[in-house]
């Protein structure tokens, strides 16, 4: 009975230490656990971080991008305009000229449907030939002088002008050099 009964406080004293170790583990266990868990928590929130910095590097490196773009464009559009301008230019000058052109020339095809005869101011004489110009708006005296190629002086002269202001619809006479 003494064996029965040490065999019994024996299997007693390991279940008592089992369970001790057993509720021990379990502590542990469960504070493992909710460390893990919290560790596991945090990893994620490292993660969504680096994900997010990742992202605003992205767009930091895109702005970057066009930013070094944008010289670039910038001087490619201003190039491209002064050339556009340049050719505007151009146009509007070859236009003066063959519109300068065309009326010394319908300007000869009316005298000498006319007869031939010049039409001109008070001071312009018989033998003078020429051309009868009407001074429309934006014009100058020595654009007109351009446009017939003759000088300033010579149309002030033929027309007795004191000034080289001109008024809108008068007529001048230009003399044909």
């Amino acid at each position: 009975m003494i064996k029965a009964l040490c065999v019994w406080l024996a299997s007693f004293f390991l279940l008592a230490a089992g369970g001790c170790v057993t509720l021990v583990d379990q502590a542990s266990f469960a504070r493992q656990q909710a460390d893990w868990d919290s560790l596991v928590g945090d990893v994620q929130k490292l993660n969504e971080r680096i994900n997010g910095l990742q992202l605003e590097q992205q767009q930091l490196a895109r702005e970057l991008d066009e930013l070094r773009k944008a010289p670039r464009e910038d001087l490619v559009v201003r190039n491209r305009l002064d050339t556009i301008e340049r050719q505007m230019q151009a146009l509007n000058a070859a236009r003066e000229s063959d519109r300068r052109e065309i009326v010394s020339d319908l300007s000869r095809k009316v005298s000498a449907l006319v007869g031939g005869s010049p039409r001109g101011g008070s001071s312009a004489s018989s033998a003078e030939t020429g051309y009868e110009h009407v001074v429309k708006s934006g014009e100058s005296l020595s654009a007109i002088a351009a446009a017939y190629k003759c000088s300033v002086s010579a149309i002030k002269r033929a027309n007795n002008l004191s000034s080289d202001t001109v008024r809108v619809g008068q007529k001048l006479f230009i003399p044909q050099r």
